[in-house]
């Protein structure tokens, strides 16, 4: 029953949090600052890193099946996650949070954290 209602919780918070257009580009220093406060309890955020919780891809990997897209990546943030916790993001920092994965596939990209 708890899990039934967290995760109806969660798409609730999905569609309303997240149903805004993305902009056309974030920045990806800013889209750093937010996965290492919100983020990094569970994915690793970093290059050559495991994630803390296993079950959690790594932006590294997010980055490698988006295909170096931005839309991409934040269309995998806006599926369902049934395991993820409830953490409403507005499409400012979705924008940023896609860029700075988006960059993570980019070869000593300038500004890389």
């Amino acid at each position: 029953m708890k899990l039934a209602l967290l995760s109806s919780a969660i798409l609730l918070l999905v569609s309303t949090g997240l149903s805004a257009e993305p902009l056309e580009t974030g920045d990806p220093q800013e889209g750093f600052v937010y996965a290492k406060e919100v983020c990094a309890n569970c994915h690793a955020i970093l290059p050559d890193q495991s994630s803390p919780v296993r079950e959690a891809p790594t932006f590294d990997d997010i980055a490698d099946r988006s295909g170096g897209s931005a839309k991409a990546v934040i269309q995998r943030i806006k599926a369902e996650h049934p395991m993820m916790p409830n953490i409403p993001i507005g499409p400012e920092e979705l924008n940023d949070l896609a860029a700075y994965i988006v960059d993570l596939d980019t070869p000593a990209a300038p500004g890389h954290p």
